[in-house]
């Protein structure tokens, strides 16, 4: 009987062989989605002890445009800074502050974060 088992096993694994999967993650949007990685955050205390030079100053927003779409998120405004910093080869970021705007005709809620884009250099 053990045998019988095994034998079925292996002849269920064996058909499953010619699976292919598929994802919804495209190849050359990968470097994109994982973008706002390759920039570290620091606090303004943390720039004491490193060796950095600021590259430019950035934002990054989050808009809630139709009442159906999710709220103004803070985690987004600051993911969207990241990316911006990235796109600026910037490997760090120095947060000032993030501030919440009033509704107006092009959001209903709305976050900008306003911070410094850094180039760090790594101690060898």
């Amino acid at each position: 009987m053990l045998r019988f088992i095994a034998l079925i096993s292996v002849g269920l694994l064996s058909g499953c062989s010619h699976y292919s999967f598929t994802s919804n993650l495209d190849k050359e949007n990968f470097d994109e989605y994982f973008k706002p990685s390759q920039v570290t955050v620091y606090s303004k205390s943390d720039l004491q002890d490193l060796d950095y030079q600021l590259i430019s100053a950035v934002e990054g927003s989050s808009c809630q445009q139709a009442k159906k779409d999710l709220p103004a998120d803070i985690k987004e405004a600051r993911t969207n800074a990241r990316i911006n910093a990235a796109n600026m080869n910037a490997n760090g970021i120095v947060f000032q502050s993030c501030i919440n705007f009033a509704t107006d005709k092009t959001c209903i809620s709305n976050i900008i974060c306003y911070a410094r884009a850094i180039d760090v250099t790594e101690n060898e």
